[in-house]
């Protein structure tokens, strides 16, 4: 009979951007370019922009897609991560997210009321703030051809970014 040696290793991790929670699917603030580009070769659904990796028709719901931008900071680590619903009549994708994101996350921290101008399309905003420093603002859009954006526009965005620790205000 033979007998083996054990050997124990131990393995020590160190945590680095990549390393924290995802802020969307499998990305994290603070992440490399080219880890982000390692998960999302470019491709039919994935397009390389000189500040953001762009998908395509990512499925949100069974009945709603939409389009994800990774933007990057001047270091080329992500900053922030931004979806867009595809567009839907009368909002009603905005509607089912809102009420995940609710289900998720709990009830917004605070709901504002964004005017709509020639730059800028009118809308209700929720704001969560996560507790891995995460804050993740939900716009609701209100305005446009058939309720919240209709057929050609987004009817919905989730902005998820860092929130600052070393804010002076």
């Amino acid at each position: 009979m033979k007998y083996g040696v054990l050997v124990a290793t131990a393995l020590v991790c160190v945590a680095t951007p990549a390393m924290a929670d995802p802020v969307w699917n499998n990305i994290s603030l603070g992440m490399t370019r080219a880890e982000v580009e390692g998960l999302y070769p470019q491709g039919h659904h994935v397009d390389y922009q000189p500040e953001a990796i762009e998908i395509s028709d990512v499925t949100i719901t069974e009945k709603c897609q939409a389009e994800v931008n990774i933007y990057f900071d001047d270091t080329n680590h992500v900053a922030r991560v931004k979806v867009a619903g595809n567009p839907s009549m009368g909002g009603r994708c905005s509607n089912t997210v809102m009420t995940n994101l609710a289900a998720k996350y709990g009830q917004p921290s605070d709901w504002d009321r964004s005017g709509g101008s020639i730059l800028a399309r009118e809308g209700k905003v929720a704001i969560w703030r996560r507790d891995d420093g995460v804050a993740m603002r939900f716009k609701k859009f209100t305005n446009g051809i058939l309720g919240g954006g209709g057929m050609l526009k987004a009817s919905w965005e989730l902005e998820f970014t860092g929130a600052a620790k070393d804010f002076a205000l």
